[in-house]
Parts: structure tokens; C-alpha cells; sequence
């Protein structure tokens, strides 16, 4: 596999055939080759069904620029102080010949949802996800030339070394420009005088690229008795309380006035795990939310924490919950903050009419919901991609959501109330809100491996807890990429660790006589459409015996149902 010098290896992400006849550079055959075995047979007879009705081929996924939609080699990890579910990049441990690099077994991670640091060195490691590609969708001469489609994922030839496979997340379409700012990409068509206009993900699209940044059903044990830690709280003492009964449940008093639990980004800094750990005291800071990856945090090291703060401002986010009322009158309303503009969305609980604000400015017509004489209802509201969005029990009132914002001039710096950026309030009402879960969309990099804020002044950690330097993050400056003809670009979900189109080179090539940029991929090198993780690991359960010595196969195993999944 090429090797940028500028770029360290994780930043690699090749795809490779499965079932080759001698070890693969990227799978480790001579650690685990009982496993190997027997996966295989079980995957020949999965694809003995799924394949030859498909006309599809079998890739396996050794690296993590597309994680989470995408796992390479890994570990997976039941959070022992929270028990959240996550993820760590374990391809760094075998070097290319699928040997074992000495000290560089993962034996630390980092927990995205309490961002307290766990121990992984018993912790096995798998293999990466075993997709399907659908070859023949980009080949026949019958299929309309607006194939392949804008953020589908895509295997192709790495233009910079075409025997081997790549697979990213195709973003730009032939003769366009493309502009990358704050995380969100938008786009004009080449030649012209339009202004650019944000790019905005289809409906599956965004839930299933959405980041999970914290789910209340999993609190950190640690801080269970020590309030000033709790991310959700109310902003008038005793306006909500907790349900006792229910874990992730809040309940709040009927006010004329409205009554807002608020939610704070409140994460420990390595110096406060450690003081937190050992039972000592730590006072909580809150911070702006950030493109944080769990799959980025492993560690050779035990004792070292890697600081779990990631420097890049997300302001796009999305709150869903459960919502019960008795209540036959009253409002509920959800908000959310972007760089000091508050989104609400406002239902009345008699009528079940929603309507949704900028601010004050009531933003269209009002739209009916299910929530209508109290009950209970399943509620996500999202603000990504310049649009509000609604979801009630999966219905969608607005459709695929109201704008707010269009082209660049809509782009802010965060203020201090973004350090509150989602808020439930009622009024006139007893609402139970639970099982809260805070999202965030990706955030596209300028540049692989490295900070967007280089250059501004802007540090990791200090500037996203201090408002009085929020306002450099408004002074970045974009990166925009041309597409000619029969080109493409493409880029990793796993942004800051994705070696995509934003970091290769041009080398000279018998195959490649244009005037081709260095992004671009050519229409020639697709492979075809990923749609479907048919395999993406055995799953150990008791009594979870290694085998032979391996702390990679563990028996007995299961197929791993619950990421078997259509890849969007």
C-alpha cells in the first residue's frame, strides 16, 4: 500500500478481497488462522445465498476512515464505567505483512459518551467488516449516466496506486466546484458565477451518518453523586427533577413561565479523570461540542490518557427522546443553538400543532403531530445541513425540514450560550421527557491529520471552554476543490484520520495523460456501490474462551446480528 510521508499509516484505508489463497498484507493470518477458518465457513455460506442473487463481490475492511459506518480491525468495548457500547482502532496493530508490531497492542481507550479512559489490553481484536459491492451498477450500459449518486459509499482503484481497492463516501459530482468550511461542504456547478450552496445529506443519509455525543441511559458511575457533573440539569432549581424510577427520566413542574432543562457539555480533561478516578475532587468546565471519535482514541500505553477534547466546533446537532403528558394544554418546546441563534420547535400538547422559530421569527406555516391530548411520543428535532428537522414516532411534519441557512454568508462563531446548546422546556404542562440522546453530523476537515484552527491561535481544550476566544473560530477560511468531467471526489466519515482526495498526490502515471487534480477519481476507477455489512465479526459470548492461546478467536462465537446492516 502507498504510504504518504506527511501522513501516518492509520490514515490509510484500503479495502481488500476476502478468501485469498495466501495471507493478505492486511489481515492477520499468522496471528489467528483457526479464526480465519472459521469465519470463512461461515461466510461462504452466507454468501453462497446473499451473492450469486446480487451479482456482488466481497470486500473486507481493514482500516477506519469510514468508522463508525465502517469498522476496520478493532476492539469492541463495553464501557465499564458507563456501559455505553464503543469501538477503538486496532489496525495499527499488525504492520503491513499482517505481523504484530512490537508495543503497539491497543491497551487504552478513551469512552465517547463519558470520556473516562478504560483499560483494553484483555480485550480481543477483530477483524474489519466484510461488505458487499454491488459491481455492475456503475458498468452497464443500461444505467442512467446520473450514477453513481452524491453520498453513496463507493469502492474505487486509489488513483495514486490503482492495484489497490479504496473505499470512501462519494461527496463531489463531475463539474463542480466543491467548497469545505466549519465541517459542511457545499457546492457550485464549475464555470459559473452561482454562489455556492451547502450540500445537504437525504433523510437515511443523516440518521445513519449522525455522531452519537452522549446518551443519558448510559451515566458514567463515577459521577453519580456529584451533581456538578450531571450534563442534564434545570436552570431553575427544582423546575424538573428526576424520576427516581427510571434511569435518563425528567420531569417538570407546570409554570406559567417556561421550565428548561438544558443540557452542558461537561467532559473531564485528563488531569480530572485522573482526580475523579482516584476520588478526588474536580470542578467540571463546560465546553463547545466537538468532532470527538472514540475509534481514535487507543493507546500502546496504559498509563496514558490522550486528551479526549477535539478541537473543531460542531454546531450541527440533533436531541431525540421520549416524551409523556397527561396534560390536555400547555407547550412543549425543543431548541437548539448554533452559533448563538436559537432553533426552537414549539408543540401544543391540546391541539398537537408544531411550529418552528428562528429566534422569535416563526419560520412557515404550522404542521399537525401525533402529540395531541398528551400521550406518549418518540421526538427527535435536528438542525443539520442549514435545516430543521422533525420527527414524531418517525413521521416528519415539515417533510425533509425547513432551511435556515443556504451559502456561506450563514456561518457564525459559537457565543456562550452554545455551551448550552439543547434545551426541553414546558410551560403550563407536566412533560416526562427520557432516553435522551445528543447527536452531532460529521465534520469534514480542511485537511487529513490535521487541526483546522492552525494558524488562528486557537488551542485544543482552553479556546472550546472560553467565550471570550469563540469568536476566532469564525475567521477560518475555506478549501475548495474543482471536479472536471467524469471525475469524482471522495471522503471518509472518520474525517481526521481518513486518507481521502483532501491529501493525495499526483505521481506520473502511463494511465493518467490529463490535467487531472490530485482529488479527483476518475469515473474509470469505480468499482461499485457498498450496500451491505454482511460480516462484521464473529461475536464471543460465555464462557468467552480464547482458543489456542489467541487473544484474537475466542469461542464459543455468533454472528453479529445487530451490525449486520444496509450501508447508507
Amino acid at each position: 500500500m502507498a504510504r504518504n510521508s506527511s501522513l501516518p499509516p492509520a490514515l490509510a484505508s484500503p479495502v481488500t478481497q476476502p478468501g485469498a489463497g495466501v495471507p493478505h498484507p492486511h489481515r492477520p493470518h499468522s496471528i489467528s488462522p483457526l479464526r480465519d477458518f472459521v469465519e470463512q465457513i461461515a461466510i461462504a455460506f452466507i454468501l453462497a445465498f446473499l451473492v450469486r442473487g446480487f451479482g456482488a463481490e466481497a470486500f473486507v475492511i481493514p482500516t477506519g476512515s469510514m468508522a463508525p459506518t465502517l469498522m476496520g480491525m478493532h476492539k469492541d468495548v463495553d464501557c465499564p464505567r458507563c456501559g455505553a457500547q464503543f469501538m477503538v482502532n486496532a489496525s495499527e496493530e499488525f504492520d503491513h505483512r499482517g505481523n504484530q508490531r512490537e508495543l503497539a497492542t491497543v491497551v487504552s481507550g478513551i469512552c465517547a459518551n463519558c470520556r473516562l479512559p478504560v483499560k483494553l489490553a484483555d480485550r480481543p481484536t477483530f477483524n474489519g467488516d466484510r461488505i458487499l459491492v454491488n459491481k455492475f451498477l456503475y458498468n452497464l450500459p443500461w444505467v442512467s449516466k446520473d450514477q453513481p449518486k452524491r453520498w453513496e459509499v463507493v469502492v474505487f482503484h486509489y488513483p495514486e496506486e490503482p492495484e489497490t481497492n479504496y473505499i470512501k463516501r462519494l461527496v463531489g459530482m463531475p463539474n463542480e466546484q466543491l467548497k469545505i468550511i466549519h465541517g459542511d461542504i457545499l457546492r457550485k456547478p464549475l464555470g459559473t458565477d452561482d454562489d455556492f450552496r451547502l450540500l445537504r445529506k437525504p433523510m437515511p443519509h443523516l440518521q445513519a451518518m449522525l455522531q452519537t455525543v452522549y446518551d443519558d441511559r448510559y451515566r458514567p458511575k463515577l459521577l453519580e453523586a456529584k451533581p456538578a457533573w450531571h450534563r442534564w440539569s434545570a436552570s431553575e432549581p427544582s423546575s424538573w427533577s428526576e424520576v427516581e424510577s427510571q434511569t435518563s427520566a425528567y420531569t417538570s413542574k407546570p409554570t406559567d413561565s417556561w421550565s428548561t432543562l438544558r443540557y452542558q457539555h461537561l467532559i473531564p480533561d485528563p488531569s480530572q479523570s485522573r482526580a475523579l478516578i482516584a476520588g478526588q475532587p474536580a470542578d467540571p468546565q463546560p465546553r463547545l461540542i466537538s468532532d470527538y471519535y472514540s475509534y481514535n482514541s487507543g493507546s500502546p500505553y496504559e498509563q496514558q490518557m490522550a486528551d479526549p477534547i477535539s478541537p473543531h466546533w460542531v454546531g450541527d446537532l440533533s436531541i431525540r427522546f421520549q416524551a409523556k403528558s397527561t396534560e390536555k394544554s400547555g407547550a412543549l418546546r425543543v431548541t437548539l443553538v448554533e452559533a448563538g441563534v436559537f432553533y426552537h420547535c414549539e408543540i401544543d400538547l391540546q391541539t398537537g400543532q408544531a411550529r418552528l422559530f428562528r429566534d422569535d421569527e416563526q419560520l412557515g406555516d404550522p404542521a399537525p403531530t401525533a402529540f395531541k391530548n398528551g400521550g406518549t411520543h418518540d421526538i427527535q428535532f435536528a438542525n443539520v445541513d442549514g435545516r430543521l428537522t422533525l420527527w414524531i414516532d418517525g413521521d416528519t411534519p415539515f417533510g425533509e425540514g425547513m432551511l435556515v441557512q443556504d451559502g456561506q454568508e450563514g456561518y457564525g462563531a459559537p457565543t456562550a450560550e452554545d455551551l448550552q446548546p439543547v434545551r426541553i422546556a414546558s410551560r403550563a404542562a407536566s412533560v416526562t421527557v427520557s432516553d435522551l440522546v445528543l447527536c452531532r453530523d460529521i465534520y469534514y476537515t480542511l485537511t487529513p491529520g490535521d487541526w483546522d484552527y492552525t494558524g488562528l491561535g486557537i488551542f485544543r481544550g482552553t479556546t472550546l471552554s472560553d467565550p471570550t476566544e469563540f469568536g476566532r473560530i469564525s475567521e477560518l477560511r475555506p478549501a475548495e476543490y474543482t471536479i472536471h468531467s467524469e471525475s469524482y471526489m471522495m471522503l471518509g466519515d472518520n474525517s481526521p484520520r481518513s486518507k481521502d482526495g483532501r491529501g493525495w498526490s499526483l505521481r506520473d502515471r502511463d494511465w493518467d495523460d490529463g490535467d487531472r487534480q490530485a482529488w479527483e477519481v476518475p469515473e474509470e476507477l469505480l468499482i461499485g456501490k457498498a450496500f451491505y455489512v454482511y460480516w462484521p465479526h464473529g461475536k464471543p459470548f460465555w464462557p468467552n474462551l480464547p482458543l489456542g492461546g489467541s487473544r484474537n478467536f475466542r469461542i464459543p462465537f455468533r454472528p453479529n446480528f445487530e451490525r449486520m446492516k444496509w450501508i447508507r
